[in-house]
């Protein structure tokens, strides 16, 4: 048993110091590069998986690119394969999930009931095809959610008023297929989502305090990562569950206004770097 877990024999739960939850794009990878651009952020959190903290990644993302982009290159650094039970990976707003077993093999799940008709994406795709693609592209790697993206280095402000439109189209779309009632259209700096309304970064939270409670684990108190309002989402829902939670907020905070919450925040900024020097120092 890890050194600062302990058994709580009364509840069955094991407990421990903290557990982590980390939106994604720009608290862990570059907002520019995509990607991990400082390896020692990998060693930060497999020193914390090591000590039987649970981790976890809560995005809009894919499971296919969260893979690609994070995953792959956290698993290359660790001897332990063990030591990845105490990671889950949450994408898609709280719509899929990875998970791993004792002997580090990796295990996917999805909530079904979140799917997007077929027919909706094939309208989609081709809308996107005949009308968009000199801007953005259809993210074929999303499972539960309708996900069409900017160009990589394509002009945002050209890009922010191809979206304007776009979403007046995915609205009709919607519309002639009876759905309007039952998705969100939720346009982000470089992409635009059609989605469940029960997705976010709340759900994302659940289903990692879902993943701690299907292995018995209990921590005393959660850190949550994010960059932008949304993020706070996470604290929101885990305070509201009655959990001692922290936010480190590593954004542009003039971004957020008048902002109070019930719970710590630390305004560290920085992005992926400021969540670097945050882990290293606490």
């Amino acid at each position: 048993m890890p050194q600062n877990k302990k058994m709580d024999t009364s509840e069955g739960f094991y407990k421990m110091k903290k557990a982590y939850l980390f939106d994604v794009d720009g608290v862990l990878t570059d907002p520019i590069e995509k990607h991990v651009t400082n390896p020692e952020l990998f060693t930060q959190l497999i020193e914390r998986l090591q000590r039987g903290e649970p981790v976890g990644l809560n995005t809009g993302r894919s499971i296919a690119w969260m893979v690609e982009r994070f995953i792959d290159p956290l698993i290359e650094r660790i001897k332990d394969k063990t030591i990845l039970q105490n990671f889950v990976a949450i994408g898609e707003k709280g719509g899929t999930w990875i998970l791993f077993d004792r002997q580090g093999n990796m295990k996917q799940g999805k909530m079904a009931e979140l799917v997007i008709p077929d027919e909706v994406i094939e309208e989609a795709k081709k809308l996107v095809d005949q009308t968009y693609n000199d801007s953005m592209f259809f993210d074929s790697t999303k499972e539960t959610m309708l996900s069409i993206e900017m160009h990589d280095g394509f002009d945002l402000k050209t890009f922010h008023q191809r979206q304007k439109t776009l979403v007046e189209d995915l609205a009709q779309l919607l519309h002639q297929k009876g759905l309007s009632n039952k998705y969100n259209i939720d346009p982000t700096t470089i992409a635009t989502d059609v989605e469940s309304p029960f997705v976010g970064k709340a759900l994302g939270a659940e289903r990692f305090l879902q993943f701690l409670r299907d292995n018995d684990i209990d921590p005393v108190e959660f850190e949550a990562y994010g960059d932008s309002k949304s993020d706070f989402e996470m604290a929101d829902e885990l305070h509201r569950r009655g959990k001692h939670v922290k936010m480190i907020y590593v954004g542009d905070r003039a971004k957020l206004g008048a902002f109070d919450k019930e719970y710590p925040i630390d305004y560290v900024g920085g992005f992926s770097q400021g969540t670097l020097e945050y882990l290293s120092q606490h």
